[in-house]
């Protein structure tokens, strides 16, 4: 219920909720009161008051119910206003965007191996160094058992966003796909998915190097915070010309074409940058043709997008999609793109109109 009230649920997880509250239909009235709850937060004027007596603002929104033909004991319902407490917890992170999404709780990693976030869900952790890291959904980070003992690097394989740990005898490095990203103490993020083309890293805060793995004819580039590099990932074909140090306020297209630096917005929230919404639980585009569009909502909802019309490439969208679901999303996308679209299980295939 809270997975789904965070708008953090995918398709399986709705449908198996839907199971489960056909199975046991006094839970109907639970999930109603707790809709309600988080409707009368957004929409009151006291939202942003936290009431200190939580049993006299649950019987609040009781009465404030229509009459239900379920039975609830009392006791029940003491347990549910419980219930409610903790939900509220998991779920505020949704009403707060100046903070990052109720993620399911840090966990403290002690030994090497691999963490994943599955399809639709995001995750995160703190590594023995005490650097946190946020997953984004269908990404995995490996690191050695050894990790912290005499250096500090881990292999990245999709997007994550890292708060590294101070240390300035040990670098923390990042090895994802074709470039190490190597920093002493910072904020950054860096989307590297194997079925994408290019690699980005974003410098929120501090200074971070960037090189190509294994070829030191490669360029280095060294980022300055609230920019944005683009790499291809055929960075490490090797250049004639000695290695060329960029800095990030020179965007090099005579010298490296597959090399491109820009700034981020820095006027602008991070729940509102395309970069960094997602730890808000926000998925934003801005220009996005629908191709790349249909990757991004492939990741988020956990679903497989196939076009049915070429023509559809044509289209791009902007904006942001926060507790929509899948369906609710194409609807708002048909309102400036001509096409329709047919949903079975987690395949949507879509059509010129």
């Amino acid at each position: 219920m809270s997975r789904r009230l965070s708008g953090e649920a995918s398709l399986a997880e709705l449908q198996e909720l839907q199971d489960l509250l056909e199975q046991s239909p006094d839970k109907l009235q639970l999930i109603d009161i707790l809709q309600c709850y988080f409707s009368a937060h957004i929409s009151e004027p006291e939202a942003d008051t936290v009431d200190p007596d939580l049993e006299q603002k649950f019987r609040r929104i009781i009465r404030r119910r229509p009459p239900k033909q379920h039975k609830i004991h009392w006791r029940k319902m003491i347990w549910y206003a419980a219930a409610l407490g903790g939900l509220i917890v998991l779920a505020w992170g949704v009403f707060h965007q100046d903070r990052p999404a109720p993620f399911p709780p840090m966990r403290k990693q002690s030994k090497g191996g691999e963490v994943t976030a599955r399809p639709g869900v995001r995750t995160r952790l703190v590594l023995p160094d005490g650097t946190q890291v946020w997953l984004n959904s269908n990404s995995k980070l490996k690191y050695s058992a050894d990790f912290n003992l005499h250096s500090r690097e881990v292999e990245l394989e999709g997007e994550a966003y890292f708060d590294v740990a101070k240390d300035m005898e040990r670098a923390f490095i990042v090895h994802a796909s074709t470039i190490d990203v190597r920093v002493l103490g910072t904020a950054f993020t860096i989307k590297s998915y194997p079925q994408d083309e290019t690699i980005e890293a974003t410098l929120l805060k501090g200074a971070i190097e960037i090189s190509g793995r294994d070829n030191p004819s490669a360029p280095r580039i060294i980022l300055k915070p609230d920019e944005k590099v683009v790499l291809s990932k055929h960075l490490l074909s090797p250049v004639p010309s000695t290695p060329t140090h960029l800095t990030g306020s020179v965007t090099p297209p005579a010298v490296r074409p597959d090399i491109s630096v820009n700034p981020v917005p820095a006027n602008i929230p991070d729940s509102e940058k395309v970069e960094t919404a997602w730890l808000y639980n926000r998925l934003v585009f801005n220009g996005d043709t629908f191709k790349e569009l249909a990757e991004k909502m492939e990741r988020w909802y956990n679903v497989r997008i196939i076009f049915r019309d070429d023509q559809l490439y044509k289209y791009r969208f902007g904006g942001a999609f926060a507790n929509e679901s899948v369906r609710d999303a194409l609807n708002a996308l048909q309102l400036t793109a001509q096409f329709t679209y047919k949903i079975n299980g987690d395949v949507i295939e879509l059509y010129k109109k």
